[in-house]
Protein backbone atom coordinates (compact mmCIF):
# COMPACT_ATOMS: atom_id res chain seq x y z
CA UNK A 1 0.00 0.00 0.00
CA UNK A 2 1.43 3.48 -0.93
CA UNK A 3 2.06 5.83 2.15
CA UNK A 4 1.06 9.63 1.82
CA UNK A 5 2.65 12.04 4.26
CA UNK A 6 0.36 15.43 4.52
CA UNK A 7 2.73 18.01 6.21
CA UNK A 8 1.48 21.09 7.31
CA UNK A 9 1.74 24.40 9.50
CA UNK A 10 -1.18 25.51 11.35
CA UNK A 11 -1.63 28.21 14.08
CA UNK A 12 -5.22 28.96 13.66
CA UNK A 13 -6.53 25.54 12.80
CA UNK A 14 -7.25 26.64 9.36
CA UNK A 15 -4.35 24.83 7.52
CA UNK A 16 -4.91 21.60 10.05
CA UNK A 17 -8.51 21.25 8.97
CA UNK A 18 -7.44 21.32 5.42
CA UNK A 19 -4.75 19.05 5.92
CA UNK A 20 -7.48 16.68 7.45
CA UNK A 21 -9.74 17.21 4.38
CA UNK A 22 -6.62 15.80 1.92
CA UNK A 23 -5.46 13.26 4.43
CA UNK A 24 -9.28 12.01 4.15
CA UNK A 25 -8.96 11.69 0.24
CA UNK A 26 -5.63 10.31 -0.21
CA UNK A 27 -6.88 7.34 2.16
CA UNK A 28 -10.19 6.93 -0.01
CA UNK A 29 -7.87 6.82 -3.04
CA UNK A 30 -5.67 3.70 -0.80
CA UNK A 31 -3.28 4.95 0.53
CA UNK A 32 -1.90 5.21 4.08
CA UNK A 33 -2.45 8.24 5.34
CA UNK A 34 0.25 10.54 7.95
CA UNK A 35 -0.95 13.75 9.21
CA UNK A 36 1.59 15.32 10.52
CA UNK A 37 2.62 19.23 11.55
CA UNK A 38 6.54 20.11 10.09
CA UNK A 39 7.65 20.94 13.39
CA UNK A 40 7.46 17.23 14.03
CA UNK A 41 8.89 15.73 11.23
CA UNK A 42 11.72 13.18 11.32
CA UNK A 43 13.13 13.16 7.60
CA UNK A 44 14.14 9.81 7.53
CA UNK A 45 10.67 8.29 7.97
CA UNK A 46 9.04 11.24 5.39
CA UNK A 47 11.58 10.10 3.16
CA UNK A 48 10.42 6.81 2.66
CA UNK A 49 6.74 7.70 1.70
CA UNK A 50 5.24 7.61 -1.39
CA UNK A 51 3.89 10.70 -1.93
CA UNK A 52 3.61 14.20 -0.11
CA UNK A 53 0.82 16.73 0.74
CA UNK A 54 2.34 19.82 1.93
CA UNK A 55 0.32 22.73 3.29
CA UNK A 56 0.79 26.18 4.66
CA UNK A 57 -0.91 29.44 6.09
CA UNK A 58 -0.15 32.42 3.46
CA UNK A 59 2.01 34.73 5.87
CA UNK A 60 2.45 38.13 4.36
CA UNK A 61 2.59 36.33 0.85
CA UNK A 62 5.03 33.30 1.75
CA UNK A 63 5.01 30.01 3.46
CA UNK A 64 5.66 29.32 7.20
CA UNK A 65 8.78 29.15 8.70
CA UNK A 66 8.67 25.25 9.80
CA UNK A 67 7.88 24.80 5.47
CA UNK A 68 10.16 26.92 4.86
CA UNK A 69 12.85 24.71 6.78
CA UNK A 70 11.56 21.53 5.40
CA UNK A 71 12.17 22.71 2.36
CA UNK A 72 15.72 23.98 3.07
CA UNK A 73 16.36 20.56 4.69
CA UNK A 74 15.36 18.20 1.79
CA UNK A 75 16.95 20.81 -1.30
CA UNK A 76 19.99 18.47 -2.08
CA UNK A 77 18.45 15.48 -0.47
CA UNK A 78 18.19 12.62 -3.75
CA UNK A 79 15.44 10.70 -1.55
CA UNK A 80 12.87 13.50 -2.48
CA UNK A 81 13.76 14.07 -6.14
CA UNK A 82 10.88 13.04 -8.43
CA UNK A 83 8.45 12.37 -5.48
CA UNK A 84 4.90 12.76 -6.23
CA UNK A 85 3.58 16.04 -4.70
CA UNK A 86 0.70 18.15 -4.60
CA UNK A 87 0.20 21.66 -1.92
CA UNK A 88 -2.68 23.69 0.11
CA UNK A 89 -3.20 26.54 1.34
CA UNK A 90 -4.85 28.83 3.76
CA UNK A 91 -5.16 32.82 3.64
CA UNK A 92 -6.93 35.73 5.08
CA UNK A 93 -6.69 37.68 2.34
CA UNK A 94 -3.42 37.58 0.31
CA UNK A 95 -3.61 34.60 -1.45
CA UNK A 96 -0.40 33.66 -2.84
CA UNK A 97 1.43 30.89 -0.72
CA UNK A 98 0.13 28.02 -3.04
CA UNK A 99 2.39 29.69 -5.83
CA UNK A 100 5.42 30.20 -3.63
CA UNK A 101 4.91 26.28 -2.17
CA UNK A 102 4.60 24.93 -5.29
CA UNK A 103 7.66 26.41 -6.49
CA UNK A 104 9.61 25.73 -3.66
CA UNK A 105 8.37 22.29 -4.28
CA UNK A 106 9.70 22.56 -8.62
CA UNK A 107 12.95 23.68 -6.80
CA UNK A 108 13.45 20.55 -4.20
CA UNK A 109 12.67 18.32 -7.23
CA UNK A 110 9.34 17.20 -6.28
CA UNK A 111 6.83 16.52 -8.76
CA UNK A 112 3.19 18.26 -8.84
CA UNK A 113 1.04 15.98 -9.93
CA UNK A 114 -2.25 18.11 -9.32
CA UNK A 115 -3.07 21.79 -9.13
CA UNK A 116 -3.21 23.14 -5.12
CA UNK A 117 -5.99 23.71 -3.23
CA UNK A 118 -6.38 27.29 -1.63
CA UNK A 119 -8.55 28.27 0.45
CA UNK A 120 -9.67 31.87 2.70
CA UNK A 121 -10.52 31.50 6.31
CA UNK A 122 -11.30 27.49 7.33
CA UNK A 123 -12.77 25.12 4.21
CA UNK A 124 -16.10 25.54 3.55
CA UNK A 125 -18.13 22.59 2.03
CA UNK A 126 -17.07 23.43 -1.31
CA UNK A 127 -13.41 23.10 -0.25
CA UNK A 128 -13.71 20.27 1.29
CA UNK A 129 -14.89 18.40 -1.77
CA UNK A 130 -11.70 20.21 -3.52
CA UNK A 131 -9.54 19.38 -0.40
CA UNK A 132 -10.62 15.27 -0.83
CA UNK A 133 -10.33 15.03 -4.63
CA UNK A 134 -6.37 16.60 -4.08
CA UNK A 135 -5.64 13.87 -1.50
CA UNK A 136 -7.47 11.18 -4.57
CA UNK A 137 -5.21 12.51 -7.33
CA UNK A 138 -2.13 12.10 -4.89
CA UNK A 139 -3.13 8.83 -4.18
CA UNK A 140 -3.85 8.03 -8.09
CA UNK A 141 -0.28 9.31 -8.60
CA UNK A 142 1.69 6.90 -6.22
Amino acid sequence: MATIWVIYHSDTGNTHALAKLVGEGAESGGAEVKVVSAGELDLAEVARADGLAIGSPDYFSYVAGSIKTFFDNILYDERFKGKPFVGFGTHGGGGKVLGVLEGLAGKCGLKKVADGVLTKDAPTDENAGQARDLGKALAKAV
